[in-house]
């Protein structure tokens, strides 16, 4: 009997571990990758600190889709992207602040800025996926992003236009990411850039029509 005091201690210890493992730090926003052979969530760190013209070094071909989530508990922000850069379809996120921070925790899983996370198509993984979690169907039974808010997911070619949703049903327009999948660049306010040897190839390209053009005129 004497035991149980340090049992029932060595037990709290464990949850506050597990616990803390599972923590989503306050503020950062999460790039997610879906359409490949695997989910792909990097921390970017926290939104407050987002300048124009910022890069991050990602692998190349993560997925055909890409999107930008996260929360700030003060003020009840929900950060998120969209393909529309003009008035996120009229979207007005009032009230749904606990919702999509639940949301976003399952999707971090921890991982804090400057890492990264992979999820599998395993049982035990994929719920906790960028797929399943923004990517499914409308109406998708279960507890995620998408039900709860939208699809923030826009090709990998095109712009993901980054809105602050206050918990109010005030919507504010930021900036853009962009993400190049040849150079596995992310970018914030610019377009990402291909590979120098894809630009080196692309500007040799162009020498080589450019001398043809002129062969021709000379004809």
């Amino acid at each position: 009997m004497r035991k149980t005091p340090k049992y029932a201690l060595l037990l709290a210890s464990a949850l506050a571990v597990a616990s803390s493992a599972q923590a989503y730090v306050n503020g950062d926003l999460l790039v997610g990758f879906t359409g490949g052979s695997q989910d792909f969530i990097y921390d970017l760190g926290q939104a407050s600190s987002l300048t124009l013209g910022q890069t991050w070094k990602l692998d190349a071909n993560l997925g055909t889709q890409f999107g930008v989530l996260g929360v700030q508990n003060t003020g009840q922000h929900i950060y998120a992207t969209s393909f529309d850069s003009l008035n996120e379809n009229n979207f007005a996120p009032a009230g749904l602040f606990p919702n999509a921070r639940a949301d976003i925790t399952t999707i971090a899983g921890g991982i804090t800025l400057g890492n990264s996370r992979t999820t599998t198509q395993a049982a035990f993984d994929w719920t906790t996926g960028w797929t399943y979690q923004t990517a499914q169907a409308a109406g998708t039974p279960g507890n995620t992003f998408q039900n709860d808010y939208f699809n923030p997911n826009v090709s990998v070619s095109s712009s993901a236009y980054l809105y602050d949703n206050l918990n109010i049903g005030t919507v504010a327009p930021l900036s853009f990411f962009s993400y190049n999948p040849y150079s596995g660049q992310l970018a914030y306010g610019v377009t990402a850039v291909p590979e120098p040897t894809t630009v080196s190839l692309l500007g040799g390209f162009g020498l080589l029509l450019l001398a043809f053009r002129r062969q021709l005129l000379k004809v």
